[in-house]
């Protein structure tokens, strides 16, 4: 089309970046090195480039080198350099402008070939999408097997496709496409492990019949080929993390001999499906395979190279483990404990009457002898009146008695002052009863007559409880798996809650059959004496006793619950 050219050549960039000649016209041309420089020049500047040549035989005009970029994506992708004799500036600019349409057409080829190298790819990535969730619904490890062979047999037009895996390092054969069944004695059994065997030594896909640059040993796969008498043949090893677990074998009419593509189609196919199906042929093997498996493995870490936090985790518990084996320690048996009173005093109404004053309620200390309510005794100095002046009078009663010499009268006069007498010492006792008074020095447990001022009480109902302040005991909840330890005189600590910074020494003084049920499980209770009294100690206060047993191995102690646990789940279930 350009009038005047007489030499060509187009190079385009590689996979590797590198621009290779392409098309070079004549096929012999004998300018190609001034060519050269006109393209390198464009490669390193990026833009058209003219330079004139230097050529002997050109009659008439001018010759020129034009070289132009053909560039795809903001990126250099091909120049293309034109050697050509012109007679004027107007035919070389036309020569430019035809060099850069011709280049467009360049740019376009490799659109449109990049265009269908996606769409390929695409199409093969949503088949193999395809066959992978079709594989991945299938249970069992056979069913998957079988269902990958079947959809490859469609996808790859054969007339069978077979998929064995490695067993005692030599493939078997697992699974065949358009039989259900196959004979382990067969010879073309024998013959498709033995070409899956080929592949998979030398870690790469074969295909039969070898191309002429092929430089694989196909001597199994020729010999498979023989036997079926016009086939085309190609084993791909399967890889799960760069470890060959199986093979494909695909078989299909000589017609239609494998290629390259091919294999890398079925590869692509198969690295996304050979995870299920190890997956599948891991999850379906016996359970003491697996866990032999799992032994195995954790052991070559513990054991080989690599994962060093395994290692300084396993000596370090060895260390523990030898240490707790060879070192004794104190024994204790920890407990919830709260801190009682050694006794209780309850104090009661002396008689009916109502609250005047009372000066202490529940939570205050008491000394001994000190007021803490007050009765109202009005009534009780009237009635004590009234006796008073009634034996006054008896005994005026008893004098003219005497003096009568009436004998019979006087002893009525006796026994009624006997009565009064009797009436005005009770009115005095209970007068002396009004005031209540702490009997020793103690704590207000409970109540509190301040909100009953005024109200009336009846004899014999309880107004106070009051606790001693240097006498207590220890309530510990033992559980039952661990009351046959407590023994009467065991020491231990115990750590109140609201002290913990004070440690209290005790010495168990009484193990009870009483229990009490609670989250589940039973407690006994076990009382203990305080060795010392401190002045901050009150009634109901809680914390953690411990009761020290023996002495005994680390490991006893720390192993001792687990132990005892599965001995009585063995039990249950031996007996």
């Amino acid at each position: 089309m350009v009038a005047g050219s007489y030499a060509a050549i187009l190079v385009v960039r590689g996979e590797d970046d590198a621009f290779r000649p392409v098309a070079l016209w004549p096929a012999q041309a004998s300018h190609l090195e001034q060519l050269s420089e006109l393209v390198e020049h464009v490669i390193d500047d990026g833009s058209g480039f003219i330079s004139p040549l230097a050529v002997d035989d050109a009659d008439t005009g001018k010759a020129y080198g034009v070289a132009y970029p053909v560039a795809q994506s903001g990126r250099l992708y091909a120049v293309v350099a034109l050697a050509l004799v012109v007679n004027s500036d107007q035919q070389l600019q036309k020569a430019m402008r035809q060099l850069q349409w011709g280049g467009s057409w360049v740019e376009l080829f490799s659109l449109r070939r990049q265009t269908r190298e996606q769409g390929r790819a695409q199409r093969r990535l949503t088949a193999g999408v395809e066959v992978l969730a079709k594989v991945l619904a299938q249970g069992e490890s056979a069913a998957a097997s079988m269902r990958l062979v079947t959809e490859l047999a469609l996808l790859f037009d054969c007339e069978r496709v077979s998929i064995g895996f490695e067993k005692k390092g030599a493939m078997r054969l697992d699974q065949m496409s358009h039989s259900a069944q196959f004979g382990k004695r067969m010879n073309i059994i024998r013959a498709i492990e033995t070409a899956m065997d080929e592949a998979v030594d030398q870690r790469e896909v074969l295909i039969y019949p070898p191309s002429s640059s092929t430089t694989s040993v196909v001597i199994a796969h020729q010999s498979m080929g023989e036997q079926l008498a016009d086939s085309s043949i190609m084993s791909v090893p399967l890889f799960d993390e760069q470890r060959v677990i199986g093979a494909l074998t695909l078989e299909r009419d000589s017609d239609k001999p494998f290629t390259r593509d091919d294999a890398d189609y079925c590869e692509s196919i198969a690295s996304l499906a050979v995870t299920a199906l190890a997956d599948k042929r891991e999850n379906d093997r016996p359970l003491l395979w697996k866990l032999t498996d799992a032994i195995h493995t954790q052991a070559s870490r513990l054991i080989g190279h690599g994962y060093p936090g395994r290692k300084v985790v396993a000596i370090a518990v060895v260390a523990v483990v030898l240490f707790a084996s060879l070192v004794h320690g104190t024994y204790r048996l920890s407990a919830d404990a709260t801190l009682e009173s050694a006794f209780q005093r309850v104090v009661v109404a002396p008689y009916n009457g109502f609250i005047k004053e009372a000066p202490l309620r529940a939570g205050d200390v008491a000394r001994e002898g000190e007021l803490i309510a007050a009765l109202d005794d009005k009534d009780l100095h009237l009635e004590r009146l009234k006796w008073l002046s009634q034996s006054a009078q008896l005994k005026g009663q008893a004098q003219e008695a005497t003096a009568a010499h009436d004998r019979a009268k006087l002893t009525v006069i006796q026994a009624q002052q006997a009565q009064a007498h009797a009436q005005l010492q009770l009115v005095e006792s209970q007068l002396q009863r009004a005031s209540i008074r702490a009997p020793f020095d103690g704590l207000i447990v409970s109540g509190d007559m301040s909100q009953r001022l005024g109200g009336a009480i009846s004899q014999g109902e309880e107004l106070f409880e009051i606790s001693p302040l240097d006498a207590y005991r220890i309530n510990l909840q033992v559980r039952e798996s661990r009351i046959a330890d407590v023994r009467v005189g065991q020491q231990g600590v115990l750590h109140l809650s609201a002290l913990p910074e004070r440690p209290f020494d005790f010495v168990v003084s009484k193990v009870t059959p009483v229990t009490d049920s609670r989250e589940g499980a039973s407690y006994f209770r076990v009382e203990a004496e305080l060795m010392g009294v401190d002045e901050q100690l009150r009634p109901g206060m809680e914390g953690v006793g411990k009761i020290a047993i023996d002495e005994r191995r680390l490991l006893s102690i720390w192993s001792r619950e687990l132990l005892e646990w599965l001995r009585l789940k063995l039990w249950a279930w031996w007996s």
